[in-house]
């Protein structure tokens, strides 16, 4: 099982990334191999098992780098012969500077169900400025939130890998 994480940030490493890296914390100690890309990066991501998306939030919403990455990703659809996020487990980590842009996680979720038509593992998780310390890592609270998420998205992905009709789900339109 391998789970891939995926800096959407336009500024590369900082308080997104040390989430995304609390989350693949519980996904190794499920027994997942991991791994963290950056946008700028031109990451392939085609190997992965599960995914975990990971933003800052600007404007109310994912930031752009996260978007256009998302734009030019096949889904399998109309001749596309690639589909990495179709039928697979995706947990989501949006940060911000306050709780009011918590709502982001809904806009994102619904790209990846609806659109991708990828298994996003509930809630999300939103990490406000107060969520992180000093150091720019997530408080101990935070970070227990998202080692737990990374526990959750591998069981949720091998949930997905062992039912035929959970990974044979594909994008409507």
């Amino acid at each position: 099982m391998k789970v891939l994480a995926i800096d959407g940030s336009p500024t590369g490493p900082g308080r997104t990334a040390a989430v995304l890296s609390a989350v693949l914390a519980g996904a190794a100690e499920a027994g997942a191999e991991t791994g963290l890309v950056s946008l700028g990066e031109d990451p392939d991501i085609a190997a992965a098992d599960a995914y975990v998306l990971g933003s800052p939030v600007h404007r109310a919403s994912f930031a752009t780098p996260l978007k256009a990455f998302l734009d030019r990703l096949p889904r399998g659809m109309w001749g596309e012969t690639e589909h990495p996020l179709t039928g697979k487990a995706v947990a989501i980590v949006l940060t911000g500077a306050s709780w009011q842009h918590f709502l982001a996680l809904n806009d994102l979720r619904s790209v990846l169900a609806g659109f991708f038509a990828a298994h996003v593992l509930p809630p999300g998780l939103y990490v406000p400025g107060d969520g992180f310390d000093q150091a720019k890592q997530p408080t101990e609270a935070f970070a227990t939130l998202a080692h737990g998420q990374g526990v959750a998205l591998v069981d949720l992905a091998r949930a997905v890998a062992a039912s035929p009709a959970l990974s044979s789900v594909r994008p409507q339109a």
